[in-house]
């Protein structure tokens, strides 16, 4: 800028930042970097959210990493971009981001433990006697059903130096019982619990690494969270960990320290051989043996589901890599779009919160003529059909035994059909898809065999679904036998208030079985969110690039 327009910059970004006019701002903008923004479509800000920039790889994450950190650019903030240096690379770089959680708690940095093998004694000791299962068994490990929001609290708090060693010792503790007690050999999770516990021996780990591995455990898909509980929780206490980094190394780190956690837990598993009380020591010193000859097979296969999630959810929630040369501004747009992305696991972000159960059902409308004298007809010609099926000689015996054991309940299951269905045996590892509401959603009787259309009045209207009945922030695949056999047809229209219906006309899947599901949870394979759902996750999808101006910025 001539005449002066450069200096009036500098000290217009200076004072944005705090910083005094020559503090070094000028010398930053005559150096390597790019601005970088993230906002809504409609051009506010997105707070929070992680940026990577690294060497160019396609559009995709994966390059060399060159810097990493959050964007923290508020709606009221005085600048509209994060500065990025990008020290000695002078070429093209990618930048890509990971959309917006929720802030954590501040975390401080974990002391390690000084008396490993005392600290190792004194939980074997705990487990042995059980001089300690009175503990509060909402916390830590004890407690398997914790949160994403608790699971973050939990890691912050066990970090506080003190505190993290105690903590620790609990969860080990809690884990230590599973097997050598409870005999829960098989169990994934308690094997996860006790890697998470002994990897936080690492000095190069430590607590951070348990925290992580717990995260990822309960669901990769808050990989965004995880990043902002590095990036941004640890900053505020001047710690520089770079979040990306860290996942991606501690997920190529993982099989090699699968020694040093077998190491570490037949030390705990020789201190508990110590302390055998003198009831049940042969029944105890058994399970104890036991556990020790399947941790041979399972810390491996820990290590290597942990890694394979970190991969998943790294590549899978990071937005699209934008090119961007040196001294340029990119913003980065967020879609608008929900994007459908598989979790292993139910997630709380799956209910609709404030979702209006009294409103007009999307997709409704008026009862036409024909529809009315359907829904006169269909109690008859459900007893009609019902009748016909029972008469079948070729009907699958599990459905029969099922119509046999509640009729009534088979001939107003078979009502909700538009017209007379057919029945199919299920071929191995057929997929069926629910809308749900809750975890427990697959108790429900009713599939299809696709997912979801994108629209809610297209599918609420398509498939009969009052508000009442279903919430929908959810679906699932599940993969069948078991049950063996259903009934599958066309959708019949659902009657409302005020003279509306919806029409139905869709294809469902009807399984008869229990009142409390014929689908186990451990048939459920994936879980979405709806796209309708206004917690679904979106992704970035276009950038703008231009020119980078000095008085724009952080710093």
């Amino acid at each position: 800028m001539a005449d002066g327009g450069y200096d009036a910059a500098q000290a217009a970004a200076a004072s944005q930042s705090g910083n005094a006019v020559g503090g070094g701002c000028a010398e930053c903008h005559t150096g390597n970097w790019i601005h970088v923004r993230y906002e809504y479509t409609e051009g506010d800000p997105v707070t929070d959210a992680v940026y990577v920039v690294q060497t160019p790889n396609d559009g995709a994450a994966g390059g060399s990493v060159i810097a990493e950190g959050v964007i923290s650019i508020g709606p009221d903030a005085e600048h509209n971009y994060v500065h990025v240096d990008l020290g000695d690379h002078s070429g093209p770089v990618e930048v890509f981001v990971f959309d917006d959680p929720t802030e954590p708690a501040p975390y401080e940095e974990p002391q390690p433990v000084e008396d490993e093998a005392g600290w190792l004694s004194r939980a074997a000791n705990a487990v042995m006697s059980g001089a300690e299962w009175t503990w509060d068994v909402a916390q830590g490990d004890f407690n398997e059903d914790m949160s994403t929001g608790q699971i973050i609290t939990n890691a912050v708090v066990t970090a506080v130096p003190g505190i993290d060693q105690v903590a620790d010792a609990r969860d080990l503790i809690a884990n230590g019982k599973a097997l050598i007690w409870d005999r829960r050999y098989t169990e994934l999770v308690v094997w996860v619990g006790v890697f998470a516990c002994l990897i936080g021996l690492v000095p190069s780990l430590g607590s951070l690494a348990k925290g992580v591995i717990k995260l990822v455990w309960r669901n990769a898909g808050e990989v965004g969270k995880i990043l902002i509980y590095i990036n941004k929780a640890l900053h505020k206490t001047g710690m520089k960990i770079n979040g990306y980094r860290f996942l991606k190394e501690l997920a190529d780190e993982l099989p090699g320290h699968v020694g040093t956690v077998t190491q570490k837990f037949n030390s705990f598993l020789d201190s508990c051989l110590r302390k055998l009380p003198s009831w049940g020591g042969a029944q105890l010193r058994e399970s104890i043996e036991h556990v020790r000859g399947m941790a041979n097979s399972m810390f491996p296969r820990v290590a290597d589901e942990i890694q394979q999630r970190l991969l998943r959810g790294l590549a899978n929630f990071a937005s699209r890599a934008w090119r961007v040369v040196p001294g340029q501004g990119i913003i980065v747009r967020r879609s608008m779009q929900a994007t459908r992305q598989a979790y292993d696991s139910w997630q709380d972000t799956m209910r609709r919160v404030g979702f209006d159960k009294t409103a007009l059902e999307a997709g409704a409308e008026p009862i036409d003529a024909s529809t009315a004298r359907f829904l006169v007809d269909i109690e008859e010609l459900s007893a009609k059909w019902a009748e016909e099926f029972l008469a079948d000689p070729n009907l699958p015996r599990y459905l029969r035994e099922q119509a046999e054991a509640s009729p009534e309940f088979f001939r107003k299951q078979l009502a909700t059909f538009g017209s007379k269905p057919r029945y199919e045996t299920f071929a191995p590892g057929q997929s069926l898809y629910r809308v749900i509401d809750n975890a427990d959603g697959h108790t429900g009787g009713f599939w299809s065999k696709s997912m979801p259309p994108d629209e809610e009045s297209v599918w609420r209207a398509r498939d009969a679904v009052l508000n009442d009945w279903n919430e929908a922030g959810a679906f699932i695949r599940a993969e069948l036998p078991p049950p063996p056999a259903g009934f599958i047809g066309e959708i019949a229209p659902q009657k409302l208030a005020d003279g509306q219906m919806l029409r139905g006309g869709g294809e469902q899947v009807w399984l008869p079985g229990p009142r409390s599901g014929s689908v186990s949870r451990d048939q459920v394979k994936d879980y979405w969110h709806t796209t309708w759902n206004d917690r679904a996750p979106t992704s970035p999808s276009r950038a703008s690039l231009r020119a980078g101006n000095p008085n724009e910025c952080d710093l």
